[in-house]
């Protein structure tokens, strides 16, 4: 292995997966290491929040909220960064991963707090405010 410093938790679980498997490898399965890590710890807020159900079910929803984290983490890591340009995808997918995860199902009204705010920013520009 190479004396490289870990800067990020993507170099963090490449170290990690290359104390298993070959460095070529490692350099593949590391980053999908720190995605599944990462969504599962943002799924596991997702199952607290949610009302109390039975352990399949609570087993169901966290292994399906976490899965639909991996799945498109790397697509919304990939879209951020090609918006901005200084923030790369290595750098993006821990929190994309975590973030997707922690919504669960909370997705419609994640959706329309941001839909509120931005319509109450517009009414403020214009002058009309939050007054009756």
């Amino acid at each position: 292995m190479n004396d490289r410093a870990v800067t990020d938790a993507v170099g963090f679980g490449i170290f990690l997966a290359g104390l298993f498997y070959a460095p070529d490898v490692a350099a593949v399965v590391g980053p999908y290491i720190v995605i599944v890590l990462a969504s599962v710890i943002g799924a596991s807020f997702a199952l607290k929040r949610r009302d109390k159900t039975t352990r399949l079910i609570a087993v169901w929803y966290f292994l399906r909220v976490a899965g639909l984290a991996v799945l498109i983490t790397v697509s919304l890591a990939s879209m951020g960064s090609s918006y901005y340009s200084s923030v790369t995808e290595r750098v993006l997918i821990t929190p994309v991963a975590l973030i997707v995860g922690a919504v669960g199902d909370d997705w419609p009204k994640l959706l329309r707090a941001v839909v509120r705010f931005i319509f109450r920013t517009i009414d403020l520009a214009r002058g009309k405010g939050d007054t009756p």
